[in-house]
């Protein structure tokens, strides 16, 4: 990725002895003088207060958050990221750890993860006029199927990556939104949940408590943390995918939120309704308070012709207009495309932003597919991955090839839409922690809470 990854901030390469009985005291004596982990402004703060995002604890000015998904990162989806030889994430780490043995193919998703996202594509982000990055996350990067969790070198929950990208999104001023997209189990049985035998998070306690286990390491961890604008509990889940969402996701959401907010009270809470407003409930119903609904919005049919997907943005407006002020709570597009028209990127982002609804594109960017992603390739470079029939060294060499400013080219339909739709929006951005460091931060983790 870059050298701020490699350094020791993130996994502290720190063993036995070398931590000195004074270096612990001085990392104590940090941690004691810090009012919070990392010290951030109150008015970076986001909560809800009625259909709007405020800052300052839900007290201060109003926040719209645009952005876009780092999508096909920490979880491939075939269509969009350089793999063949299986349709989903779940059946080609069951194919690698066959072949080389689960610690090798760890250090093959590190080279992976290295080259996808680096340190360029936040300023690409933020140069783009945009405030804010939905980071969708795999538990299986963090947990086994038993749910025992990868550790760091210093005994704790290794979730360096994540915490890697909201740091580097907060030195671009973006927040981060953190999006389960692939549960235990799976919440959805599709490719882009990781996993396509079945939605097993329904019928299985182990991976339910997987679930709430999961969410409750990840509140511990940001708790307090200001460049995390929310959490967003489950990536298009349903019962009968594609089917709308049940009665049996309502309930995991409750359970979720009551298990997070015995830890975190502050943070926002996005909850998706598949696919339309009514599948979730009123959330004063639930007693649920500083939540987000989203819903996810793509046309299929006719899609390039401007007025099928005029009508169609128009209608996404209009029934959150209604809703949102019916549930009272702001409504966060949490992923859509508008195709390959100009026209269409230009009315829906202006739309979406004059509504004062909250967005995420998908994506940020996409291997041959020119109307999706901020940045795409037509042209594979040769370096797709078959995990089939690739060698070890291969695959290390051909996931390590895919940074995008050598393989992927802007897409300005998709980036001048995004500036012509945020410019002049004065848009809040998270500031950088005026004490926090990137060593203290690391001094702080260790001896923060081991979970």
């Amino acid at each position: 990725m870059d050298a701020v990854w490699n350094a020791p901030v993130f996994g502290w390469a720190v063993r036995g002895n070398l931590m000195t009985t004074l270096a612990r005291i001085q990392v104590l004596l940090w941690t004691l003088i810090l009012s919070s982990p990392l010290c951030y402004s109150a008015s970076d703060f986001l909560k809800v207060n009625g259909k709007d995002i405020r800052d300052n604890y839900g007290k201060g000015k109003k926040v719209h958050l645009y952005g876009t998904n780092l999508g096909g990162w920490k979880m491939h989806e075939p269509w969009m990221s350089p793999l063949t030889g299986a349709s989903n994430e779940w059946d080609a780490r069951n194919i690698l750890n066959d072949r080389f043995g689960k610690e090798a193919v760890w250090d093959l998703y590190n080279t992976y993860w290295d080259s996808w996202i680096t340190e360029i594509d936040f300023k690409n982000i933020a140069d783009a006029g945009l405030n804010c990055i939905r980071l969708p996350i795999y538990a299986l990067n963090h947990m086994d199927d038993e749910g025992n969790w990868r550790l760091d070198d210093t005994g704790a929950i290794d979730l360096s990556r994540i915490e890697w990208t909201v740091n580097k999104a907060l030195e671009y001023g973006l927040y981060t939104i953190l999006d389960l997209h692939g549960a235990p189990g799976s919440q959805n049985g599709t490719h882009h949940s990781g996993r396509q035998n079945g939605s097993l998070l329904y019928s299985s306690p182990l991976y339910q408590n997987q679930l709430v286990e999961f969410w409750e390491t990840l509140a511990r961890r940001f708790k307090g943390n200001a460049a995390v604008a929310g959490y967003d509990l489950l990536n298009e889940p349903s019962e009968t995918f594609p089917g709308p969402m049940g009665s049996e996701v309502v309930n995991i959401y409750d359970r979720l939120y009551h298990a997070i907010r015995k830890i975190d009270p502050d943070h926002i809470i996005i909850m998706e309704a598949i696919w339309w407003w009514n599948t979730l409930p009123n959330p004063r119903e639930k007693h649920w308070h500083n939540v987000v609904y989203s819903l996810h919005y793509y046309q299929w049919q006719n899609n390039e012709d401007f007025a099928v997907m005029k009508k169609a943005v128009d209608g996404w407006i209009r029934d959150a207009k209604i809703w949102g002020t019916k549930y009272n709570v702001p409504h966060f597009v949490g992923e859509f495309t508008l195709f390959g028209n100009a026209e269409s990127w230009n009315y829906g982002l202006q739309k979406f932003t004059e509504s004062g609804s909250h967005w995420t594109t998908w994506s940020y960017k996409v291997l041959g597919q020119n109307n999706w992603g901020m940045y795409n390739t037509s042209i594979q470079n040769g370096n797709v991955v078959n995990i089939d029939t690739d060698d070890l060294n291969t695959i290390k060499y051909k996931w390590s090839q895919w940074n995008t400013p050598e393989i992927f080219s802007p897409n300005p339909i998709v980036i001048n839409a995004m500036k012509k739709a945020t410019k002049g929006r004065n848009l809040k951005r998270p500031t950088q922690p005026f004490t926090a460091t990137l060593e203290k931060q690391a001094e702080q983790k260790i001896v923060g809470t081991t979970n």
